[in-house]
């Protein structure tokens, strides 16, 4: 009767166990992040005066930006070489510059950019800075040539192209 009654208690002991259900225990969390998206504004086709050493040809400004955040930024990448002629061997050298609030004539060498910075209101600023150096604020662009660039010559239409390739970037 004792082995009869352990072997009940027994049964009775396990019984009173909840039983418990292995669930997952892991959730998924998902977000979207949307395109970051902007208008590039830049300057129009033009023609520069014959022996102009120093020419305004407009400014270069992002507008309409959204899905910017700090760390997000706009790189415009300038790229641009000489005036070319196809009826002559001669090229009009010059500069792509930059006017700005902190310099005058800020040189910029093909290849280089200018980057604007992302915002927490998810905007880039106006403010633009060349490469890593310090803010500035962007008040124009022009085209430099060299007098006697000009004066070397030979007669001809030339033309130029520059540039200006936008890529969304995050800072490191």
């Amino acid at each position: 009767m004792k082995k009869m009654l352990a072997v009940v208690l027994a049964m009775l002991s396990i019984c009173t166990f909840s039983i418990t259900a292995f669930a997952e225990n892991t959730i998924t969390i998902t977000t979207t992040v949307p395109d970051a998206t902007y208008t590039l504004n830049i300057p129009e086709n033009q023609e520069i005066p014959f022996g102009a050493t120093d020419t305004d040809i407009g400014n270069v400004t992002v507008t309409e930006s959204a899905g910017f955040a700090y760390g997000k930024n706009l790189k415009v990448t300038v790229t641009y070489d000489d005036f070319k002629c196809d009826s002559t061997s001669t090229t009009i050298p010059y500069r792509f510059g930059i006017k700005a609030d902190k310099a005058v004539g800020f040189a910029v060498d093909s290849g280089s950019y200018i980057t604007f910075a992302g915002t927490a209101d998810g905007t880039v600023s106006e403010k633009a800075y060349l490469k890593d150096d310090s803010d500035m604020l962007i008040q124009g662009v022009a085209i430099r040539a060299k007098s006697e660039d000009w004066g070397k010559a030979l007669a001809g239409e030339y033309s130029t192209t520059i540039t200006f390739t936008a890529e969304v970037v995050v800072s490191e």
